[in-house]
């Protein structure tokens, strides 16, 4: 027994395979786990947002039209040229001073969402927030001299 040589260079291959196999049972359950969620989960969210409505299922978006430029009617012939929208006109009226050369939309407390539809349904991209939640619309719209271009 004594003239026995130790070999301690040698590991036993069952310990290093017991340590490593916790390592590899982690990554494999992390890697099904993602798999898992991009195939199923985010599937199911994207079938939610890629749901949309046509404009007529959607409510009206109420804006006050207000003539920016000083033109005779303005508000009121910008509001017959929206009739056929999903646009439901509050009240017309003028800025006090008439200086607006180019129109523009007032978010007072509607989202984005709405301000999006609403650009879209008037052709009118240029927006400002000036948000207020006791306002009685959720828009404004200055129509400005450039109102030629959105009344057609």
């Amino acid at each position: 027994m004594l003239n026995e040589q130790l070999d301690l260079t040698t590991k036993p291959l069952a310990k290093k395979w017991s340590s490593k196999a916790w390592l590899i049972i982690i990554i494999i359950a992390l890697a099904l786990a993602l798999i898992l969620y991009f195939t199923v989960f985010r599937k199911a969210e994207d079938k939610v947002e890629n749901t949309s409505y046509g404009e007529d299922q959607l409510p009206a978006i109420k804006v006050v039209i207000l003539n920016g430029c000083g033109y005779d009617q303005l508000a009121m012939d910008f509001a017959t040229a929206l009739k056929d929208k999903n646009i439901d006109v509050i009240s017309m009226g003028n800025t006090p001073k008439p200086i607006y050369d180019k129109s523009i939309i007032v978010m007072r407390k509607g989202d984005k969402h709405d301000l999006e539809r609403l650009q879209k349904m008037t052709g009118i991209e240029r927006w400002t927030s000036a948000l207020n939640e006791y306002h009685s619309a959720d828009f404004d719209i200055i129509v400005g001299r450039d109102y030629e271009q959105f009344t057609k």
